[in-house]
């Protein structure tokens, strides 16, 4: 019925640190296994001026350390960022540890300087992650390969057969199509209905399963707090919350498909557009998951003081959850 995202975004006045950020998300990751959280996600993105997390599988092993059964998604997986063989090493490692409790989105990126900062020529991008995705499959079977005229032969295997889910992400035709092409899982960014069919058909043309995309539903916010005064919740939360909002509109474009973009430039009109970006009161609260039957949060948001993080967790614990227990 909950759902956690972490980013670690740090807003430039904010009083918090970056220690404090690792610190009380791993506090929350045990809050959310203790108040029956679906799944914990950690995001990656490199070189952000902001502290961005680059290292979200240092993240979820610190986090599977700290919890015995919440679930953990590690998303997107920029995977072009990554030599596949290491990596492969580490996800067989964190299976172990984690009892299997870590999954993984591979996604393509988008953001030019990370490109360039790990040397990846963005004009054949789609066939290298294509590449790299098969490598990585191959690597956590276990099982001795050859890849560039290298002998490859990962050890341990992971403790789930086969390796840990991998799926994939994205908001484009092409996304949709390359995850049924490979025969993965597809979470689409948008909830566009078209991204199931470009999926299925591609799916039926190789002959792999269709229906295997799962997507947002449409209108349910990514991105909630819970306040008793709405307007108090504004003002602590809002600041945050806006540089959130306009730090990714300014990755992805005003006309990105993704299902979080906003297109406020104030408060006020993050307030009013009543879209990805929600505070609302305890009953409110209650009305979203009886309407989408989960609260998506992101408590750290754009560094928001841990405090006035547990605040909004605290209301939620006290006020919200009992009603469906």
């Amino acid at each position: 019925m909950l759902t956690l995202r972490f980013d670690f975004r740090l807003k430039p006045d904010s009083p918090t640190t970056m220690k404090d950020l690792y610190r009380e998300a791993l506090k929350m990751c045990e809050w959310g296994e203790q108040n029956h959280a679906i799944t914990a996600m950690f995001s990656e993105h490199h070189s952000s001026p902001d502290g961005y997390l680059p290292s979200p599988i240092i993240m979820a092993a610190a986090a599977a350390a700290r919890t015995e059964t919440l679930t953990f998604n590690v998303g997107a997986l920029l995977l072009l960022m990554y030599d596949p063989i290491k990596l492969a090493e580490d996800i067989a490692v964190l299976d172990h540890l984690s009892g299997g409790r870590v999954g993984y989105t591979i996604g393509l990126g988008y953001r030019d300087e990370e490109y360039a900062m790990f040397g990846v020529d963005k004009a054949k991008r789609g066939k290298e992650i294509e590449d790299r995705i098969q490598v990585l499959r191959n690597a956590l079977r276990g099982e001795p390969f050859e890849w560039q005229g290298r002998k490859i032969h990962v050890q341990p295997k992971p403790a789930t057969s086969g390796g840990p889910i991998i799926a994939y992400g994205g908001g484009s035709r092409a996304a949709a199509e390359r995850a049924a092409r490979l025969g993965m899982m597809f979470f689409p960014q948008t909830t566009d209905p078209a991204m199931s069919s470009y999926y299925d058909a591609e799916a039926e043309r190789v002959g792999n399963p269709v229906g295997m995309t799962m997507g947002p539903e449409q209108g349910a916010p990514t991105t909630i707090f819970v306040a008793e005064n709405l307007d108090q919740g504004w003002e602590q939360f809002g600041p945050y919350m806006l540089y959130d909002a306009v730090s990714y509109r300014g990755w992805m474009g005003d006309e990105n498909n993704s299902a979080s973009l906003s297109r406020a430039s104030t408060i006020s009109e993050l307030r009013n557009e009543n879209g990805p970006y929600r505070i609302v009161t305890p009953e409110g609260a209650v009305s979203l998951i009886s309407q989408y039957h989960r609260l998506s949060l992101q408590p750290l948001c754009g560094g928001i003081p841990p405090e006035l993080a547990w605040s909004s967790l605290g209301l939620i614990e006290e006020q919200v959850l009992p009603n469906f227990l």
